[in-house]
């Protein structure tokens, strides 16, 4: 039976009238009165007694009221739940980002989608470039923010904003020989115990691909998680290591001082890191995700770093 038409039974029930009960439901009084009827016909039973000009409920109407009224608040309450759902959904933003958020102006950026749109609801989590890919492929976020070099999207088809671009920097103890140097060759750290991040993430990867490519393979002592355990174990003169440079001199409040308790300096030849907001495809996005696409553009369009925002 549809389930409609018992929400016309209450109505009916509560008006004892068909024209009155027909405006109040936005339908015409035939149609009212045709429902009605099927109702009676597949229950086999007169739910109303029709003597006068006012219909009441008969026994078996009664008998049924309080029930069609369950139905009724049921189907308002699932609706309203599923409805509820779905504009939490269309609200929502899910993004995935690599580590050093802070350092890359991306929680700033965060906060100002957030004052925009009060209304929006954020999730953020942080994972290695191969994680945050596989998510994003999986419809398990909306957009992230990576290092994806081609051989990490293994067939995976995103659109892209390039948000910016991040230079390789070598650390050093301030005790080091090669600490007064403002630019290093590779060639130079040939020698030298690294401390690196994770095997997984896109620095690491770019370490290996250059040093190899001049000839050598690096001798790792550490492997951390976290840039910030990298800096300490360098300036407790443990190694070196070779780190993005915003992972290193962008804190939130702003550049290391000059007595840092550590030494960096650029590498040679100067290599790259694009990070980039990547999303599956427009249609993909909720509304408010293609909000917070919007605005990255419109970040990196006015070309003024994100953390001056």
């Amino acid at each position: 039976m549809n389930i409609e038409y018992f929400r016309e039974f209450t109505v009916l029930a509560d008006c004892s009238n068909y024209l009155e009960a027909a405006d109040r439901l936005f339908i015409g009084q035939s149609t009212l009165s045709k429902h009605i009827i099927s109702m009676e016909k597949e229950l086999g039973v007169s739910l109303f007694d029709r003597s006068s000009r006012r219909v009441a409920l008969s026994k078996y109407g009664k008998l049924l009221l309080p029930y069609a009224n369950t139905i009724v608040q049921t189907q308002y309450s699932y609706t309203s739940a599923l409805q509820n759902e779905l504009e939490s959904e269309r609200g929502r933003v899910t993004i995935g980002t690599i580590a050093a958020t802070a350092k890359y102006g991306i929680t700033t950026l965060i906060a100002n989608f957030k004052k925009q749109y009060p209304s929006s609801s954020i999730q953020m989590f942080e994972g290695d470039p191969d994680d945050l890919a596989s998510q994003l492929q999986n419809r398990k976020c909306d957009v992230i923010f990576a290092h994806l070099p081609e051989r990490n999207l293994a067939g995976m088809s995103f659109e892209r904003i390039h948000y910016l671009d991040d230079s390789l920097v070598c650390i050093l103890p301030r005790t080091h020989p090669l600490s007064g140097e403002k630019e290093l060759r590779l060639e130079q750290l040939r020698d030298e115990t690294f401390i690196a991040l994770a095997e997984n993430t896109t620095v690491h990867q770019l370490i290996l691909d250059c040093c190899y490519r001049v000839g050598f393979s690096p001798k790792i002592a550490f492997i951390c998680h976290r840039a910030d355990s990298v800096l300490d174990l360098v300036t407790k003169g443990m190694g070196i290591a070779i780190l993005a440079e915003y992972m290193t001199n962008r804190p939130e409040d702003g550049n290391f001082p000059e007595n840092a308790p550590f030494a960096s300096a650029s590498i040679l030849p100067r290599t790259t890191i694009s990070v980039d907001l990547c999303y599956r495809n427009n249609d993909d996005l909720s509304p408010m995700a293609k909000c917070f696409v919007d605005l990255v553009q419109k970040t990196v369009t006015a070309d003024i770093p994100a953390e001056f925002k």
